[in-house]
């Protein structure tokens, strides 16, 4: 990732890049062809669904039932993040820029236990068994025979770049017009995790018993866009507003993986006298919950998307070569995936080890749950600080 933001840097630095029209007094005397500017971000982003429920305290046909984990969204609100601008203007009429943006990998998460003592509250995951053709649920703890902990996270990521050409519409102080058109790339990175324990209580052997659930979705966009913006200088002061729409393509790509861990199926070869069975070294098994054999893999298509974006700023020339700002942004697209509306919780139990606590597991039925691609939108929207510098 070090390497990729490096390389992006440099390219816009090279391609002469920075704080656009938006950012640098057009048209004052001592500005040069070149720009530059770095702002700091603090965007919020879309809450990320996790529709399907993953841990219960009951039935789900029980009025009275909690749901522990899932049935709702995750967010790892606010995410901090920079972007900088690159520009070229050879004269006063029309210029190249580019722009590189980047919100690292930010993560958030919930869980939940129960001791599995007696009187302890069980842990259920509700599914429906597609081989029965009902609801029903496994427990992750037992009282008193395992207790068991649960946990949902949820990491998340954006980057963008774009470069565009510009040409002033009109440019006499105080007001300038421009209009711009390029080529622009975003991609908004999520993964949505399940993990849980259920070993045994004691006097019974100490064992390990854990699955893992993992959903990734990426989406890229690849696409052309145009745009304007309008900027007005009052002495020292500016304001400046833009508008850019992209029209292109969205290749969106849902990879699963799931695995149990555990070593309940291998034994310890020698036990002291008088003491009970332990057991010995872990093995993985492939499937979880609700990544198993059938929709395990990696999944990709590539579909129609729209990113419109909208951005407002006003700054201060603190001299001829620097002017500092703030704004605000929101951007948007229409059709990206998001990974807990991957969840299918129409279950075949019969292929998992992790369901029939048994090897092998070799499915009987239907290969559910099957992958099919569930769209929603996206949003980001935050505050931007920065600084600008023409020479």
């Amino acid at each position: 990732m070090r390497s990729v933001i490096a390389a992006a840097l440099g390219l816009l630095l090279l391609a002469g890049g920075a704080a656009s029209a938006q950012t640098v007094a057009p048209g004052s005397a001592s500005s040069g062809p070149f720009s530059v500017s770095a702002e700091a971000l603090l965007w919020w982003f879309k809450s990320s669904p996790t529709p399907v429920p993953v841990i219960t305290d009951g039935p789900l046909a029980d009025p009275a039932t909690k749901v522990l984990l899932g049935g709702g969204d995750l967010d790892t609100n606010p995410n901090p993040g920079f972007r900088v601008t690159a520009g070229y203007a050879p004269s006063g009429r029309w210029g190249l820029e580019g722009s590189f943006l980047y919100i690292p990998e930010r993560s958030t998460s919930r869980s939940v236990a129960s001791s599995g003592q007696p009187g302890s509250t069980d842990l259920l995951l509700p599914y429906f068994d597609v081989t029965e053709n009902r609801e029903t649920a496994t427990e992750i703890s037992l009282s008193p025979i395992y207790r068991g902990s649960a946990r949902e996270e949820l990491s998340n990521s954006l980057l963008g770049a774009e470069v565009n050409g510009t040409w002033a519409l009109a440019s006499g102080r105080p007001w300038r017009v421009d209009v711009l058109g390029g080529v622009r790339w975003l991609g908004l990175r999520e993964t949505y995790t399940i993990t849980t324990s259920s070993p045994f209580i004691p006097p019974q052997p100490v064992d390990i018993w854990d699955t893992t659930d993992k959903f990734d979705a990426s989406n890229d966009f690849y696409g052309a866009q145009v745009g304007a913006r309008a900027r007005y200088d009052w002495g020292r002061w500016f304001a400046s507003g833009n508008l850019k729409v992209g029209l292109g393509a969205m290749v969106q790509t849902v990879d699963i993986d799931g695995s149990l861990v555990t070593n309940d199926f291998s034994f310890a070869p020698l036990t002291p006298p008088g003491q009970p069975a332990s057991f010995g070294p872990t093995e993985t098994f492939p499937g979880g919950y609700f990544a198993l054999p059938s929709n395990i893999g990696s999944h990709t298509r590539t579909v129609f998307a729209v990113v419109p974006e909208v951005g407002l700023n006003v700054g201060y020339r603190i001299t001829s070569w620097a002017s500092v700002f703030v704004g605000y942004t929101f951007l948007y697209t229409n059709n990206v995936v998001r990974p807990g509306n991957q969840l299918n919780r129409n279950i075949n139990p019969t292929q998992s080890v992790s369901w029939v606590g048994e090897t092998p597991a070799t499915r009987q039925g239907p290969a559910q749950p099957s992958f099919k691609f569930n769209s929603s939108d996206f949003w980001a929207q935050g505050i931007n600080v920065g600084l600008s510098f023409p020479f």
